[in-house]
């Protein structure tokens, strides 16, 4: 697990105090938004870096986020509906990343 944000990369450690911006508590496996915000992780990340920056945000494992994130875009995909909710609500909380950065 990456204990330090100095370990990463800038524009990722960017992106992991969005995500503890907009989730201040987190987001559970189980959340109805989670899958959702793997979606919207997709856009902006590599799979692998997906993975590094939801570890670092959240400490979930990065292989089984990568493999839940490839679950969400594919055999267990969330309404687009939803996703679109979801984005809105990130944006109304101080999400600001929108570009494909890695």
């Amino acid at each position: 697990m990456i204990s330090e944000m100095t370990d990463l990369e800038p524009h990722l450690a960017e992106v992991v105090d969005q995500l503890r911006l907009v989730f201040p508590v987190g987001v559970p496996e189980d959340d109805a938004d989670y899958g959702p915000l793997l979606v919207i992780l997709s856009d902006l990340l590599s799979e692998r870096n997906l993975g590094v920056v939801v570890e670092a945000a959240f400490g979930l494992d990065r292989h089984v986020v990568r493999n839940q994130a490839a679950a969400a875009l594919s055999i267990r995909k969330p309404p687009a509906q939803q996703v679109e909710q979801l984005k809105q609500r990130m944006v109304e909380r101080g999400w600001y990343l929108e570009d494909d950065e890695s």
